[in-house]
């Protein structure tokens, strides 16, 4: 029987770690026709000697073997020793699950190509899969990050441009006893009457009259504690006080006199409290305001009529805007708790007002946050010494007001009709007015009912 030992495939082919430092790859020899005969001759040697020592110990066995399956099979599998081919055991190594490298060896290992024995993925041959989801995962922060800058941005433009729409006016009092500052913040918001940015036909439409000059129509005193909910206190404008330097007369007579800082002046002997920043609006930049949100829903328990604004309004829940909101926050007349009646819907539209306003579809947004905020902050003016960060704090007081948390109340009346030299007046209950603002002072709860 022939014996071509070049065309048995069972017999191991030692291999070479590629990048062997230039040495002789065997396997290249099997294509040199001089190879080929040297190998045939040792071939037949070494065929004939296995021969006879099998048929010596009568185990001659000329049958095909089994490959093992499920592991890599050794050489015992072809029928050999496990130390014959003792120098061709890194064979095994190289595609171990975690072969050990000895030291000094890595550099050895690595192909002229420049890559690892293993192939492109590594030692085991696997693709880089893990480096590629890094990768992807690295896009997709890089992604999230710029949006998260871009919203910042478009934000921090919309507060910039509704900051700088605002109207800056001098609010503060010129005397020099003001009350020390007490526990929490207390900030003044003021309507007036102002009709200076209305044409001859806007003040026919809103019956607003034709009066020069501007006077205070609504004040409401809003305090936030160091800690707890906010207080929002309506002060009537007839409310008769004392007015530093001018004897006593009704509260909105201060403004007329002194403007805001005789007001805030007044306000501040009269309460004891510190004023820490205020707020006022007329009466064109009110209508804006609502126009701006849509108007605003109010529920009205009776129908509501009255001759000298000409306001006639059905009972049940309703959109207010243009001269029927400027009007159903003014009329008193019709309202026989004249005064009180009407800072109560004041304080009422002005909560609705800026649950309308704070809605997540309007301060989320940065483009119809810019909008909103704009024409509301056209249409007011704040005291010169008051900051962005109190005219946020007052934005967010009156968020809670309008959700429901907090205090709404009115300054405790002695005397709601109140005969005076200036008129008829409303006269402050002076112990309860005085136990409420001591409480506000020192950040104890108050122990008024709204």
């Amino acid at each position: 029987m022939p014996n071509h030992p070049e065309d048995d495939w069972t017999r191991p082919i030692p291999r070479t770690p590629r990048g062997n430092g230039g040495r002789r790859d065997p396997r290249d020899d099997w294509h040199d026709p001089a190879y080929i005969d040297n190998q045939a001759d040792q071939g037949a040697s070494w065929q004939s000697d296995n021969d006879d020592q099998a048929a010596q110990a009568g185990d001659y066995d000329d049958q095909t073997r089994e490959l093992p399956v499920g592991r890599r099979a050794t050489a015992a599998d072809y029928g050999y020793a496990e130390g014959e081919f003792e120098d061709e055991q890194w064979i095994e190594q190289e595609y171990a699950e975690g072969p050990a490298e000895p030291a000094g060896s890595r550099g050895r290992e690595v192909s002229s190509r420049g890559r690892p024995p293993g192939g492109p993925g590594g030692p085991a041959g696997r693709p880089p899969r893990r480096r590629k989801k890094r990768y992807r995962l690295r896009r997709v922060l890089a992604v999230l990050l710029l949006l998260v800058l871009v919203y910042v941005g478009s934000m921090i433009w919309a507060a910039t441009s509704i900051w700088n729409s605002i109207d800056r006016v001098d609010a503060t009092p010129t005397s020099a006893d003001r009350p020390s500052s007490g526990s929490g913040s207390n900030f003044l918001l003021v309507g007036t009457d102002s009709r200076e940015n209305l044409t001859r036909d806007e003040r026919n439409d809103l019956v607003t009259g034709h009066a020069e000059g501007s006077r205070a129509d609504t004040m409401m005193l809003l305090h936030l504690p160091d800690s707890g909910d906010p207080v929002l206190i309506s002060i009537p404008r007839d409310s008769y006080l004392e007015i530093p330097g001018n004897g006593s007369n009704k509260l909105n007579a201060a403004y007329t006199i002194g403007g805001p800082p005789l007001l805030v002046d007044t306000i501040e002997q009269s309460t004891g409290l510190r004023i820490d920043g205020y707020l006022e609006i007329g009466f064109g930049g009110f209508v804006e305001v609502v126009s701006t949100v849509g108007g605003v829903e109010m529920c009205l328990d009776e129908p509501v009529s009255d001759e000298k604004t000409r306001l006639d309004l059905p009972a049940g829940c309703q959109v207010l805007e243009g001269a029927e909101a400027l009007n159903y926050v003014r009329m008193r007349y019709a309202d026989p708790r004249g005064d009180l009646g009407r800072v109560e819907r004041q304080r009422e539209f002005l909560a609705a007002l800026t649950h309308e306003m704070a809605t997540p579809g309007t301060i989320l947004v940065p483009w119809r946050l810019k909008d909103v905020g704009t024409a509301t902050g056209s249409a007011m003016a704040i005291g010169q010494d008051t900051s962005m960060w109190e005219t946020g704090r007052m934005a967010l007081g009156m968020r809670s007001i309008s959700n429901g948390k907090g205090q709404s109340l009115t300054v405790p009346i002695g005397d709601a009709n109140y005969s005076t030299h200036a008129g008829s007046s409303v006269l402050w209950d002076e112990v309860k007015a005085g136990e409420m603002f001591e409480a506000l002072r020192n950040g104890d709860p108050l122990s008024i009912e709204p």
